[in-house]
């Protein structure tokens, strides 16, 4: 009798576990609707879940399996490996949250940063201008580190000797690849005789040197006193919040006067 019970205990407890694995197995995943948008400077990027590409973006244009414009249906914990298209270089990877149901990740991806998740921040004046910069370049002289720049208030008599002054007014310390922390600029003053604007220079990490490693193919007319200006942006802009990129100007693959800015805002909002 014993005997029997115990066989017939060891049943039961089978059948429970046996019926608990399969709850475990049949229950269904977490099911959450993902958006991913931004901008690709450069190469096609892939993305790539549990081994298979499900999609692709160069630009602003990003292509995923059933997209739509809420996003498309991926597992709560996903991971999903982002990586160039060409060589399947690994650039980063996105983890699918739990919540909530509607998710977005916004990814800008210079050649070689990828940043997630930029927002752009509201000015704390209507009449400031903001932004958040960041720096790239394929120069091959480019001596690879961080870069600092320096803002400057530049001011032009309009009648003769139309002299010009500078007046620092921002460093701003290692900008990378990536966008950085959130810049104001105030509005500028309206002085008679006068003409003013913001412009920047660029030097080497801690130091007021140029970031190159040679200059055999820097083509400065005056290297001391190389600025850039925000006028590819469309110069000051009260109000406004931008993500601006900040490249040397290369012409025949050498380094020439001034530098390149291009604002991506458009693809952040």
């Amino acid at each position: 009798m014993k005997k029997i019970s115990y066989i017939f205990f060891c049943l039961v407890s089978l059948i429970i576990i046996s019926c608990k694995k399969e709850e475990q197995l049949t229950e269904p995943a977490d099911i959450v609707k993902l958006k991913i948008a931004g901008y690709v400077m450069t190469d096609t990027l892939e993305f790539v879940v549990r081994e298979k590409t499900i999609g692709q973006a160069i630009e602003d244009v990003f292509t995923i399996t059933n997209d739509s414009q809420e996003g498309a249906l991926f597992n709560a914990g996903d991971e999903i490996l982002i990586r160039k298209k060409d060589n399947k270089t690994e650039v980063g990877k996105i983890r699918v949250g739990a919540s909530p149901f509607n998710q977005r990740k916004k990814i800008f991806f210079d050649g070689k940063v990828l940043s997630e998740n930029l927002v752009l921040t509201p000015v704390s004046s209507p009449a400031n201008m903001g932004f958040r910069l960041q720096f790239s370049t394929i120069f091959p002289d480019f001596y690879g580190g961080p870069v600092d720049v320096e803002f400057f208030e530049q001011s032009r008599l309009t009648r003769p000797p139309r002299t010009v002054t500078y007046t620092s007014v921002k460093l701003i310390k290692n900008v990378t690849g990536a966008f950085g922390d959130f810049i104001e600029l105030l509005p500028l003053t309206v002085e008679s005789g006068k003409t003013k604007a913001y412009v920047f220079k660029v030097y080497k990490g801690d130091t007021k040197e140029l970031p190159y490693t040679k200059l055999d193919n820097v083509a400065l007319s005056d290297p001391a006193n190389n600025y850039g200006t925000l006028g590819d942006v469309g110069g000051f802009v009260p109000g406004s919040s931008m993500l601006i990129s900040i490249s040397p100007y290369l012409a025949n693959g050498k380094v020439n006067d001034g530098y390149q800015t291009r604002d991506f805002a458009f693809a952040f909002h």
